[in-house]
């Protein structure tokens, strides 16, 4: 009997944590950060405790209690039980670690399967043992890239290599001897095992785990077919038919006929589909009617828009110029953004010099060389950004010759950039959903309205977007064309608005199995 539990992406965007049990091992599905559940408990000055996060977490339900998955250190660091100190007991957590398990010859997981590596998926990856995971070669770069820059730190910074914690004496300064709880170096990397679109990969206790790239905001973007137990399970992560790429999972895996299939619904209730072209189209028009500087808003890591901008942009006879981020992580997908007709921003850091020396903390800002393949001793590093990005006095002195990649968080450089008249800004990506988000909103309004850029919008963003989630229109079109015998809604806030044929459907609730006989 195979069950299914599932300990996220429950009447929730995102957060996605499914665990499959076979009679002979067992898969996990995604382990994504709980976006709306951190956002119930934190705030921007109230966050988990670095060190303890894995317990802070565990204590307000926003991971499950499990035996045998999480990593030992994140638990209690290494040499936790040589060392005596007061409140030893409030590192207890009643759970058995991963390693424990394997020690024991208790029954652990066969692997994570990462669907994409947006941090409702991959997040709290981190925490887990260090057994296998699956995903594309592409995920498993882009979790690297966004680990290196992605203001990550502490077990969060660590997706895609292990670095132990465990308790040190100090050697010196003002308390020498005394305990301290340190990050060993170096790390070793997670053993990950890549799928490529329709490749198979057998995991140790027979478990059948097939790749199907999809369409999503992220490139890597993948479903899997887990097979075992004469039982097929197509988990979709998320998933769109309007991107670039054109991949239709219902047409690929048409009659398939799983036994089930846990289908992410962020859209079930929209009816028209979204077109990425639409919004190169759209952005083209906005940028020729402009006389000033053109900014646009959307997040690094979305491949996809930087495309549509860059085309948009281009139409227009611009130079594209886009976040640092961006173009580290398309480095380290083998790319460089100045063989694509694009350039990078350099905005002034540090000590405000345009200098060299002010980058030294920040590496990915002056060049594409990844932040691990630096050398201080050889002299090896990488100044492209600065010799051939393009500078805050470039695009004061000619704002009408640019496109600027810029999220609200680098609203700071409109200081130094002092947009002319007519100047405007687009967010191209999704308007605000939660009361942090809407708080944000009205700051920016504030900044825009100080430059006096979107006068004619009232100084608000001009929204111009696709998502990257299917509609509810397409998504029961795949459904249909798929045919699977239940399906298990996840990733939405509505899972009774799918269409429910002949008890087709099956709503999970925390943590309650869910049995294919």
């Amino acid at each position: 009997m195979v069950r299914i539990r599932c300990y996220g992406g429950l009447n929730e965007i995102g957060g996605n944590k499914f665990f499959l049990d076979f009679k002979k091992g067992s898969l996990i599905l995604d382990f994504g950060q709980t976006f709306r559940g951190e956002g119930y408990y934190f705030e921007e000055f109230l966050q988990p405790r670095s060190t303890s996060k894995l317990h802070d977490l565990l204590q307000l339900g926003l991971l499950p209690n499990l035996n045998n998955i999480y990593r030992q250190d994140a638990m209690r660091p290494k040499n936790f039980h040589k060392h005596s100190f007061t409140g030893k007991n409030l590192w207890e957590t009643g759970l058995n670690s991963y390693e424990e398990a394997v020690e024991g010859g208790e029954r652990v997981p066969d692997g994570v399967f990462v669907s994409h590596a947006h941090a409702d998926h991959c997040g709290y990856l981190c925490y887990l043992g260090d057994f296998p995971v699956y995903s594309s070669e592409t995920s498993w770069k882009l979790m690297k890239a966004i680990s290196d820059v992605g203001n990550l730190t502490g077990f969060d910074a660590q997706l895609t290599e292990v670095r132990p914690k465990s308790i040190q004496k100090l050697k010196g300064g003002y308390f020498p001897g005394e305990l301290k709880s340190e990050y060993e170096k170096p790390g070793f990397p997670r053993e990950c095992n890549h799928l490529e679109n329709n490749s198979e990969i057998t995991t140790e206790n027979g478990i059948f785990i097939t790749g199907f790239s999809v369409d999503h905001s992220l490139p890597g973007s993948m479903a899997c077919l887990i097979e075992a137990d004469s039982k097929q399970i197509l988990y979709t992560g998320d998933l769109r038919f309007h991107g670039r790429s054109g991949t239709d999972l219902g047409e690929k895996l048409r009659g398939l006929k799983p036994d089930t299939m846990i289908c992410e619904g962020t859209r079930i209730r929209e009816t028209e589909p979204d077109d990425e072209y639409q919004v190169e189209r759209d952005l083209t028009d906005l940028i020729e009617t402009c006389p000033g500087l053109v900014m646009v808003g959307f997040a690094w890591k979305d491949l996809d828009r930087y495309e549509t901008v860059k085309k948009a942009t281009l139409n227009n006879g611009r130079i594209p110029v886009f976040d640092p981020r961006l173009s580290y992580t398309l480095a380290r997908l083998d790319r460089c953004i100045y063989d694509e007709e694009a350039s990078t921003f350099l905005e002034r850091t540090d000590s405000m010099l345009y200098s060299k020396g002010d980058y030294t903390n920040s590496k990915h800002k002056i060049g594409l060389i990844p932040c691990d393949e630096w050398d201080s001793k050889t002299k090896t590093c990488c100044t492209r950004h600065f010799d051939d990005g393009v500078k805050v006095t470039d695009i004061r002195s000619d704002p009408d010759q640019y496109v600027l990649h810029m999220d609200y968080f680098r609203f700071k450089n409109l200081l130094d950039i002092q947009p002319p008249p007519g100047s405007l800004y687009v967010r191209a990506q999704c308007e605000p959903f939660n009361l942090r988000m809407e708080i944000s909103e009205e700051k920016m309004k504030k900044w825009l309205r100080h430059f006096k850029i979107n006068p004619n919008n009232n100084y608000e963003p001009i929204q111009i977007h696709a998502s990257g989630h299917a509609s509810g229109t397409e998504i029961n079109q795949m459904i249909k064309k798929i045919k699977p015998k239940t399906l298990i809604p996840v990733h939405t806030e509505h899972p009774y608005e799918f269409k429910n044929r002949d008890g087709l459907i099956k709503i999970p609730n925390y943590c309650k199995p869910i049995y294919l006989n």
